[in-house]
């Protein structure tokens, strides 16, 4: 005897409407999705991460200027041949940037039903996570959803954290406060997208920003504390994209 594990969808939500500045401030006009190390994109080292396999598509968030100047969507269409073709994508363009990467999200709502799993990931991190897939995939172990993480010992408060209980469920979550050893890697997961949708939406209108922007791990304090229950899920490696700096040390590491 043997049992199939029904596999529900995930909807992976990608912002990538940023406008770069560190890297522009460095002569970089392109957007950092599309520079290469390694031989691979940014944008393939970072969704390379993602169980793509699982059922549901990828939504991603841009800006249309980019489409207009550098292509986003051909660009897109050419990356997920090679990573995982015939798998469902959308792109939703913005006028002008947002606030932070809840709104950036929260502007893939139409693509992405609330009823179906939701799993924001940001466009410039790369980690890798075996446990991550059947996590997702089972309702037991994913409980209300899955935060990405990764141990962090020095002291290093520009990342997300969050902090759990002897039960392994996360108690707290805290944005540029290093709370505990275990930083985010920028994945965000709700089992139910509309938890997202409704916290993302009275965190915007309460103004509830952190150093001017909306993100998405404080969102967490308030589904707990309505009784939700999220778990962590640790990756075994993960690599910073997000600065030139982490660009070079990438290619130098190749």
């Amino acid at each position: 005897m043997y049992f199939v594990l029904r596999m529900d969808k995930v909807n992976f939500v990608i912002p990538m409407a940023g406008l770069s500045r560190r890297f522009a401030e460095a002569g970089i006009t392109r957007p950092k999705y599309m520079l290469e190390a390694g031989g691979r994109t940014l944008f393939e080292h970072s969704l390379a991460s993602l169980p793509l396999n699982l059922p549901g598509r990828v939504v991603l968030v841009a800006l249309a200027a980019h489409e207009a100047e550098f292509g986003v969507k051909a660009f897109i269409e050419g990356r997920m041949r090679l990573l995982a073709p015939g798998k469902s994508w959308e792109l939703v363009l913005l006028a002008a940037p947002t606030r932070g990467q809840a709104e950036t999200a929260l502007a893939a709502e139409g693509a992405a039903p609330p009823s179906e799993g939701l799993a924001v990931y940001n466009i410039d991190t790369g980690f890798s996570s075996p446990a991550l897939e059947r996590r997702l995939a089972d309702p037991a172990q994913r409980r209300d959803g899955v935060l990405g993480c990764f141990r962090l010992t020095a002291r290093d408060p520009k990342w997300s954290f969050a902090a759990a209980g002897p039960d392994g469920a996360v108690t707290r979550t805290a944005e540029k406060e290093q709370i505990s050893e275990n930083a985010l890697t920028g994945l965000y997961h709700f089992s139910r997208a509309s938890d997202f949708y409704g916290a993302a939406r009275r965190q915007i209108a309460a103004g509830q920003a952190v150093r001017g922007e909306f993100y998405i791990a404080p969102m967490y304090n308030e589904l707990i504390a309505a009784g939700g229950k999220f778990v962590l899920d640790t990756a075994e490696s993960l690599t910073p994209l997000g600065t030139p700096e982490d660009l070079e040390r990438l290619r130098g590491a190749r």
